[in-house]
């Protein structure tokens, strides 16, 4: 039982931020602290050279011994500088590798979350996020060594300290728990400051997002004064925190300093007694002095590094909070690539939901043939959406079976089960590129008659050559130079040109005239022969003319069929088309 407990307390330890980072990164940490050392040389001899200047030079007035020390004054000091160069050398080195490695490491597994991650998180919060590798990097190739390196000095300067003068080391040392209660104290007060202070800046950097991510409704609704005062609400609330941390870290400096002041002030007054009664060298005294002035520097260092661990710990966690997650939606063993897609989408008694007690989908069964032209519609909030986000693996049933041509959904690998199905949604999401790179966009060697050929499907080719730079037009962040409808035909495109098994439409004409609309589906069908196609719409004109409809009413329900079947048979349908 208590060896349990005593492998549950090490599992614990192990689990604390600074030691995770510091044994993914021992390596360059030990470097690093290894020429810290070294190049810190100087000051750890310079105390006893002065001794030896005094007491062996300056006092007996020997000329030669005066230059010896100067020579081993000057070798020692140039070593510790040559150390000192490489020891900055390699922390620019470390500094840009690890920059890099972290940074893609968080990217790399941001990426691999689930929706739910994102979706419970919000943009600001996600990039303030990324930001902590700063702290981390500054960590690794700074305060860590120069933690290693002052637990290194310290054993030293104790041992020269005590040969030199036991009892005057003794004091220190028996003052030295002062140092600790104070840190340790500083740090219970510090914690929670410093996790708000983290909470606002995050807040902060969501905000600034949300207002520039809006711009366009934030000027359209005249709401540029609300979101000023929103922000420097938040600013001002940020700063009241900064404020008491700013004070808890100014007592904290005076207490120390303090402390260090007056044991070091008691101490030189024991020493000058022994000088007075002839008992203590005044060579022995400077070196003496000036090592207990190094071992109190390195316990105030000490404590201010706790101060500064608290601080970075929140950061810390933050990160190995993204670091440690799982996606859940994951490809299982014995998942295999898609090789030839037909486009048969069938779903078996499929309950899913977005919470517990609310479900979208109870039992759903129906089965989509393959290479066919299919249109789905609906009201609002009967799941049409959900549907896509269920082809695509981005959530799981909670029972029952999705499958691509007899292959449950689980059982392919979610990159190829991607790569066999194109979505152009109704929010045409675009990025700050050119009209091609946007068309062509993750694709690789795609030539400039590709991208022609499916601007031209998508009714969009025209507008493009009639711009001054064509298709080498920049269209701003989020495409703001560009009208809804050539934002969704552009993005109509971009799913057009990968060329997919299972095309989907998401209202993705839904700021699209219905003439152009028609000459998109005209051409999309010349072009799809033998593929799958699925239109979803609350346009009747979208889906009339679709090989089959699914119509999803509220609670999950399904009625299926042409449209002239459903017209006849359904009056959901009627009613939600009704001026037929």
């Amino acid at each position: 039982m208590a060896s349990f407990s005593f492998l549950k307390k090490i599992k614990s330890f192990s689990n604390i931020p600074y030691i995770r980072l510091f044994y993914l990164y021992r390596g360059q940490v030990f470097a690093l602290s290894l020429l810290s050392l070294f190049s810190s040389s100087w000051l750890l001899a310079a105390p006893y050279v002065s001794r030896l200047f005094i007491d062996k030079a300056f006092l007996n007035k020997n000329i030669g011994n005066f230059l010896n020390y100067i020579f081993l004054s000057a070798v020692l000091f140039l070593i510790s500088m040559l150390f000192k160069t490489g020891e900055n050398i390699l922390k620019n080195k470390i500094t840009v590798k690890l920059k890099f490695d972290l940074t893609n490491k968080f990217i790399r597994k941001l990426y691999s979350l689930d929706l739910d991650f994102f979706q419970a998180k919000s943009v600001g919060e996600n990039v303030y996020r990324l930001s902590d590798t700063d702290t981390m990097v500054a960590f690794i190739t700074e305060k860590l060594p120069d933690l290693l390196v002052a637990i290194f000095k310290l054993p030293i300067i104790l041992g020269i300290a005590f040969w030199l003068n036991f009892p005057m080391t003794i004091f220190l040392l028996i003052s030295a728990p002062l140092f600790l209660l104070q840190s340790l104290y500083l740090q219970k007060k510090a914690r929670p400051i410093y996790e708000q202070i983290w909470k606002q800046s995050a807040e902060l950097s969501k905000k600034i997002n949300e207002a520039f991510s809006n711009i366009l409704v934030v000027k359209i609704s005249g709401w540029e004064s609300l979101q000023r005062h929103s922000y420097l609400k938040l600013l001002i609330e940020n700063i009241r925190w900064q404020i008491k941390i700013f004070r808890w870290s100014v007592i904290g400096s005076l207490t120390a300093s303090f402390l260090s002041k007056a044991i070091s002030g008691i101490v030189g007054l024991y020493g000058g007694w022994l000088i007075i009664e002839g008992r203590l060298s005044l060579g022995n005294y400077a070196a003496i002095m000036l090592y207990l002035s190094q071992l109190g520097m390195l316990l105030q260092s000490l404590t201010y590094e706790v101060e500064l661990f608290t601080k970075d710990i929140v950061s810390f966690e933050r990160f190995f909070e993204v670091m440690e997650a799982s996606p859940r939606i994951k490809d299982l063993p014995g998942a295999k690539h898609l090789r030839f897609v037909k486009g048969q989408i069938q779903f078996k008694n499929v309950w899913f939901g977005y919470q517990r007690e609310k479900p979208v989908f109870k039992e759903l069964d129906f089965t989509i043939p393959s290479c066919s032209w299919i249109g789905i519609a609906g009201p609002s909030g009967c799941g049409k959406t959900t549907l896509i986000n269920l082809f695509l693996r981005l959530y799981e049933p909670w029972r029952g079976e999705i499958s691509l041509d007899g292959i449950d959904f689980q059982m392919i690998k979610i990159e190829s089960l991607r790569k066999s199905i194109a979505v152009a949604p109704q929010q045409p999401i675009l990025f700050d590129l050119s009209i091609k790179e946007n068309i062509s966009y993750g694709l690789v060697n795609i030539s400039e008659t590709k991208i022609i050929k499916a601007a031209e499907i998508a009714q969009v080719h025209g507008f493009i050559s009639g711009l001054p730079k064509g298709y080498d037009t920049v269209i701003g962040e989020d495409a703001c130079k560009l009208s809804g409808g050539l934002k969704q035909m552009i993005v109509i495109a971009r799913a057009i040109i990968q060329d997919p098994s299972v095309l989907i439409l998401d209202e993705a004409a839904s700021s699209i005239d219905s003439f152009t609309e028609q000459k998109i589906f005209q051409a999309l069908r010349e072009n799809r022969q033998g593929l799958s196609t699925i239109i979803i719409s609350h346009r009747l004109s979208a889906i009339k003319d679709a090989d089959r409809i699914y119509f999803f009413r509220d609670g999950g329900q399904i009625e299926e069929g042409s449209h002239n079947q459903l017209l006849s048979n359904s009056p959901y349908y009627r009613d939600f088309f009704p001026l037929l």
